[in-house]
C-alpha cells in the first residue's frame, strides 16, 4: 500500500512521520524511475538497433537469454540512474505537503509519479543539450532519426546559454526549495527540518565533486610529478598514436589546414620520417607489426576479427615484452579503437583498455539505441566506466580528453616509481565517423552547412549503413564537409599530445623521454574513386602513415625522405635505449637516421589491402571477391563471443588481397582477378602519378619485386 503523505506535528509522533516522509520520497522516486526506464526500454525494443555485425542466427540459437540478461542489466542501471534523478523532484513536493493540509491518496499518488518523471526530464534534457554541443558524436552515434532534426535545437545552443540553463535550473529548485523548506521549518522540528535542508546540500556536493574531479587531470599537468632516478640510464619512451591519421593532412607536409601546429614543432625538433607506410591499413595487423617487428604474414594477424586461439598463438617478441624484461614499467591506455591492446599479449603489464570491441557478448550488453542514448548521457565519467565500460567505450564517441587526463595522471604514478617506463597512448579520434569535441568538430567547417554529417560523418552509426556506405561513390558524400570534420579531430589529437607533452616538460622529464608520434593507417577520401580504410591500392592515402622520433639529447633534427616502414619502429627504439631487437625480426633500425647519418634508400615497401566489408567502388572488373561482413563471420566459442571468420572463407579472402610492392623508385602493383594476377609496374621518380604501366617492358623487375613480396611470406 502506498504510504500516506499527512502528518501530525506531534512530537511522540515525530520519528514515525519523518518515517512515512522518507519512505514516500523513495518509493515515488523508485516507481517514476521504473516506470521511464519501462518506457525507454519498450521504444528500445520496438527500435531495436545493436552495434556490430548482426549475425540473427546467433542471437537466436546461442544468444537469447544473454540478450535478455544484458537488457535487463541495462534496465536497472538506467533505473537506478533515474532513481538518483527524480528523489530531488519529489523530495520537494513532499516538502511543499507537509505546508498544506492533507490530500487525497490518489492524488499524491499521482502527484509523486509526476514530481518524478518532471525531474528526471530536466535533468535528461539539460545533459542531452549538453552533449548535443560539447560532444555531439555522443547523441548522433545513437539517435534513432535523421539527425538534421537536431539543427533546430544546435543552432540555438552556445557556452553562454548552456551556462545561463544551468544557472537557472539551479537558482529555480534551490528558490522553491527554500521557499517551502522556510514554511515547514515554522511548523515541524528541527530534526525534520535539518533532514530535509540536507537532501539539496548532498547533491550540490555531488555536482561539486564530479566538476572538480573531472579537472584534477588537468591541474595535475601543472604539477611536477614525484619522480625517482632511474636506476639505469635508460630514457622513458612516449608513445602517442591516433587511428586513422593520414600523413598528408598534418600540416608540417604543407596541408592546406593548420591542423598540427604542435606536432609540428616535435617534427621540426626531431626525426621526421616522412615516407612513412604500414603492411596492412587495418588496426590489429598495422599494430601487431608495429609492435613486433614482423610482416603480418609472420605474426599471422591479418584481420580484425581474430579468435581468441588465434590472438594467443601470437607469441612473438614485442616492444614491451622486451622492455620490460629490461627493467621497464610498461602501460597502455587507449579507448575503443586500441581493444586490441587488450586482446593481444603486446607485453604491457598496465593496461587502461576496453575489452575486444569485437565480441558478440560485449557488442550485445551495449543494447538497442533509445536506452543507451539515456545511459551514455550520464555514463560518460569514471562512474559510468565502471559499471557499463561498454557504453563508456563505445565505438564513435571521443574519449580525447579523457584519455589525455589518464595519460597524464599514468605518467605521474610511472615517474614516481624509480624505474623507466614506457606508455604508449593510442586514440580513436581521427578514426570515423570523426566526431570531435567542442570547438574541434567545427574548426574547419562551413558554417551554413546543415546536413547529415553536420557533427560527423553521417550513415555510420548502425552496421548496415557501414556496409552501404563502403560500396558508395563519391557523390553519395558530403566529401567537403566530411575532410573538414577529419581535419578538425586531427586538431583535437594535435591539442592532447600538446598536453601530455608539456606536462612531461613541466614534470621535468622531457629530456630523458623519447617521444613517438605514429598511426596504424591512413584512410582513402575518394582521391581514386575510392575510400576506406586500405580497401584499395590505387594510391598509398591508406598505407602512408606520420612518424615522428623526438630523442632528446640524440642527434640533430633532420626529415627523412627515404622510405622507412612501420616494422622499423620497434628496432628502432630498443636501439634508442641501449638494447637489441631479437635476430629475426623483419624490421631494421632507424637509428642512424637519428644520429644523423640517414637510412638506406633500398628498403622494401610492402602493402597489402585489408579485409573489406563489402566491394569497395570502382574495383577493377573481374576482380575476385567474397561476400559482405555479414556472411563472413561466427562465433567459434560461443561462451567467449569472440567474433571471428569462418574458415571456409580464409584462403578467398587472401587470394583476393590486392597488394604494391615499392623498391627505390620500382613500384609494383598486383590486381587478383579471375583470370590471375595483373601486375603494373612504375618508375615513380619517371611517373609519380602512376601514369605509365612498364610491367611488359620490365619483365625481369617484376619478377623480382614478386620474389621480394614472397620473401615477407616465408
Amino acid at each position: 500500500m502506498p504510504v500516506s503523505v499527512s502528518c501530525h506535528p506531534v512530537k511522540p509522533r515525530v520519528l514515525g512521520c519523518m518515517s512515512n516522509q522518507y519512505l514516500y520520497i523513495v518509493y515515488y522516486s523508485l516507481i517514476s524511475a521504473g516506470f521511464f526506464s519501462a518506457l525507454v526500454l519498450i521504444k528500445s525494443i520496438l527500435h531495436f538497433s545493436r552495434t556490430g555485425p548482426q549475425i540473427k542466427d546467433e542471437i537466436q540459437q546461442h544468444y537469447y537469454r544473454y540478450t535478455v540478461y544484458a537488457l535487463a542489466r541495462l534496465y536497472f542501471w538506467c533505473t537506478i540512474i533515474c532513481f538518483v534523478l527524480a528523489l530531488p523532484g519529489v523530495a520537494l513536493l513532499c516538502l511543499y505537503f507537509k505546508t498544506i493540509p492533507p490530500i487525497p491518496v490518489l492524488a499524491a499518488q499521482i502527484a509523486g509519479l509526476t514530481a518524478g518523471l518532471c525531474s528526471i526530464g530536466l535533468v535528461t534534457a539539460r545533459q542531452f543539450l549538453h552533449y548535443l554541443f560539447y560532444n555531439p558524436g555522443l547523441i548522433v552515434t545513437s539517435v534513432n532519426f535523421n539527425p538534421q532534426r537536431l539543427n533546430p535545437i544546435f543552432d540555438r545552443l552556445s557556452k553562454f546559454r548552456l551556462h545561463l540553463l544551468d544557472a537557472f535550473l539551479l537558482v529555480a529548485y534551490c528558490w522553491a526549495y527554500s521557499y517551502v523548506l522556510k514554511g515547514f521549518a515554522a511548523q515541524g522540528s528541527v530534526l525534520e527540518t535539518l533532514s530535509f535542508t540536507l537532501i539539496p546540500v548532498i547533491y550540490l556536493a555531488g555536482g561539486v565533486w564530479a566538476s572538480l574531479n573531472s579537472r584534477q587531470a588537468d591541474n595535475a599537468q601543472r604539477q611536477q610529478a614525484d619522480t625517482k632516478p632511474h636506476t639505469k640510464q635508460q630514457s622513458n619512451i612516449l608513445m602517442i598514436g591516433s587511428d586513422t591519421l593520414r600523413a598528408d593532412h598534418l600540416s608540417i607536409n604543407g596541408y592546406k589546414r593548420n591542423t598540427t601546429p604542435f606536432i609540428d614543432t616535435l617534427a621540426t625538433k626531431g626525426t621526421y620520417f616522412k615516407n612513412c607506410f604500414v603492411p596492412i591499413a587495418r588496426t590489429a595487423p598495422s599494430l601487431a607489426s608495429i609492435f613486433t617487428a614482423n610482416w603480418p604474414d609472420r605474426h599471422k594477424i591479418k584481420t580484425n576479427y581474430s579468435s581468441q586461439e588465434q590472438a594467443k598463438a601470437m607469441n612473438q617478441a614485442s616492444l614491451g615484452s622486451i622492455l620490460a624484461k629490461n627493467g621497464y614499467q610498461t602501460s597502455v591506455i587507449s579507448d575503443w579503437a586500441g581493444s586490441d591492446f587488450g586482446k593481444f599479449d603486446f607485453g604491457f603489464s598496465r593496461k587502461n583498455v576496453p575489452q575486444d570491441q569485437w565480441n558478440l557478448k560485449y557488442l550485445i550488453r551495449q543494447g538497442p539505441k533509445d536506452i543507451r542514448l539515456l545511459l551514455s548521457l550520464f555514463c560518460h565519467n569514471k562512474i559510468g566506466k565502471r559499471i557499463l565500460p561498454e557504453l563508456y567505450y563505445l565505438a564513435g564517441v571521443p574519449l580525447s580528453e579523457q584519455l589525455g587526463r589518464d595519460a597524464r595522471q599514468e605518467i605521474n604514478t610511472l615517474a614516481s616509481e624509480g624505474q623507466p617506463f614506457f606508455l604508449n597512448v593510442f586514440m580513436g579520434t581521427t578514426h570515423p565517423p570523426f566526431s570531435s569535441n567542442y570547438p574541434y568538430y567545427e574548426k574547419y567547417t562551413d558554417s551554413q552547412y546543415t546536413g547529415k554529417s553536420r557533427f560527423c560523418m553521417s550513415r555510420l552509426t548502425t552496421p548496415e549503413e557501414v556496409i552501404e556506405s563502403q560500396q558508395e561513390p563519391r557523390e553519395a558524400f558530403d566529401l567537403d564537409q566530411v575532410i573538414a570534420l577529419y581535419d578538425g579531430s586531427i586538431r583535437q589529437f594535435d591539442s592532447e599530445v600538446e598536453k601530455i607533452v608539456k606536462h612531461l616538460e613541466q614534470s621535468g622529464l622531457s629530456d630523458n623521454t623519447i617521444v613517438v608520434i605514429y598511426s596504424d593507417h591512413g584512410i582513402d577520401l575518394f582521391e581514386h574513386d575510392t575510400w576506406g580504410q586500405g580497401n584499395s591500392i590505387a594510391s598509398d592515402a591508406s598505407a602512408k602513415t606520420p612518424l615522428i622520433i623526438y630523442a632528446p639529447r640524440i642527434g640533430e633534427a633532420s626529415v627523412v625522405q627515404n622510405k622507412v616502414r612501420s616494422i622499423d619502429i620497434m628496432p628502432t627504439l630498443l636501439e634508442l635505449t641501449g638494447l637489441s631487437a631479437p635476430g629475426n625480426v623483419d624490421g631494421v633500425s632507424l637509428a642512424s637516421a637519428i644520429y644523423g647519418k640517414g637510412v638506406p634508400n633500398d628498403l622494401p615497401v610492402i602493402f597489402e589491402t585489408g579485409l573489406w566489408l563489402a566491394p569497395p567502388p570502382k574495383q577493377k572488373k573481374n576482380h575476385l571477391t567474397y561476400p559482405d561482413i555479414f556472411h563472413l563471420m561466427e562465433v567459434p566459442d560461443k561462451k567467449a563471443g569472440t567474433l571471428a571468420l569462418k574458415d571456409e572463407y580464409l584462403e578467398t579472402i587472401e587470394n583476393a588481397r590486392d597488394w604494391f610492392v615499392w623498391v627505390d623508385c620500382w613500384l609494383l602493383k598486383c590486381y587478383q582477378l579471375n583470370s590471375g594476377p595483373q601486375y603494373e609496374l612504375f618508375n615513380t621518380n619517371d611517373d609519380p602519378e602512376y601514369g605509365i604501366n612498364l610491367a611488359l617492358k620490365h619483365p625481369n623487375i617484376v619478377r623480382e619485386m614478386i620474389s621480394v613480396k614472397a620473401c615477407s611470406r616465408s
